[in-house]
């Protein structure tokens, strides 16, 4: 995923936008917006007890958040100030479209329904959604599958079989996962992590681990290239995971849990939940999973097509 790189067209903007558009009050308020706590005098040296010029205010946010590589959320929080007001007050930003023309001419489009720049293009698909920051921190909801009894699956079938059909898994999850708007972060033939990241990730996650379950039966009902059935593990949990471009290196207690989760208390054919992620389910999707003995005495939650029979 390349990083957005600020042009100086579009830092221009965005200083102008800032210093034309709101007192120097409103700008740190809508900065703490994306970093709380920020304090632009302290950052700057600007005497507390002086009023800082407009302009000066904004080219020191403008230089902050490209350093820290936080300036493309301040764009979609002052979006969302333009839309919606700050502390009760309408906020007009004329320059808004010009910066907004600029990033998309550098391939993001501005996505409404979930409030980020994304890719523009439907075919470009990165892991991080063209709007991540390598090494920053992050809530995602990651979705781990696995196939299983891939070693005696291996031994009992030709090379050949086996990779057509584990190419077709791969195919068959990566569209489930991208058509949730999900991204695939690492695959290795028999199994691979999946990670979602807006506002209804869990949901989005969980509901892309049910449609797995249901195609593959589907699969091996109708179209299987081996033959007895192919079973997948599922697991979804969610929480901070440090985003980085390989896929070799994501480490954290997050995808770590996920993984236990997925292969030691799921069964085959079964999607399996932790305790965060049932609690988002409402009572549409609650109902349909049980709760099963979990990792340190705890409970997770279990689904499979055999509880949709009761």
């Amino acid at each position: 995923m390349p990083e957005v790189k600020v042009q100086t067209r579009v830092g221009t903007l965005f200083a102008s936008a800032l210093s034309q558009s709101m007192s120097v009050e409103i700008m740190q308020k809508v900065a703490r917006m994306v970093i709380p706590g920020y304090d632009l005098y302290e950052r700057s040296g600007f005497p507390a007890n002086i009023p800082m010029p407009r302009a000066d205010a904004a080219r020191h946010i403008l230089k902050d958040f490209t350093r820290e590589g936080y300036l493309l959320k301040l764009i979609e929080s002052l979006i969302d100030v333009a839309s919606h007001g700050i502390m009760g007050r309408e906020v007009r930003i004329p320059l808004l479209p010009r910066i907004i023309a600029e990033l998309e001419a550098q391939g993001l489009r501005y996505s409404v329904e979930k409030g980020v720049f994304v890719e523009a293009g439907e075919r470009e698909r990165t892991m991080g959604w063209g709007t991540l920051q390598e090494g920053k921190t992050y809530e995602f909801a990651l979705l781990r599958a696995d196939i299983a009894g891939n070693s005696r699956l291996v031994r009992r079938y030709p090379r050949s079989r086996i990779k057509e059909v584990y190419g077709s898994m791969k195919d068959l999850v990566t569209r489930l996962v991208e058509k949730r708007d999900g991204r695939i972060w690492s695959w290795e033939g028999d199994g691979g992590l999946a990670a979602f990241y807006f506002i209804d990730k869990t949901i989005q996650a969980t509901l892309c681990g049910i449609e797995i379950l249901h195609e593959l039966f589907l699969f091996n009902l109708l179209g299987r290239a081996l033959p007895e059935p192919v079973l997948v593990r599922l697991a979804v949990h969610a929480g901070p995971c440090r985003f980085v471009r390989s896929a070799k290196e994501s480490a954290g207690d997050t995808i770590r849990r996920t993984e236990l989760l997925e292969s030691a208390y799921t069964r085959p054919g079964c999607l399996t939940v932790s305790p965060g992620i049932f609690t988002d389910l409402g009572s549409k999707l609650s109902p349909h999973f049980v709760a099963v003995p979990g990792p340190e005495n705890g409970t997770v939650y279990r689904y499979g097509l055999e509880w949709e029979r009761k």
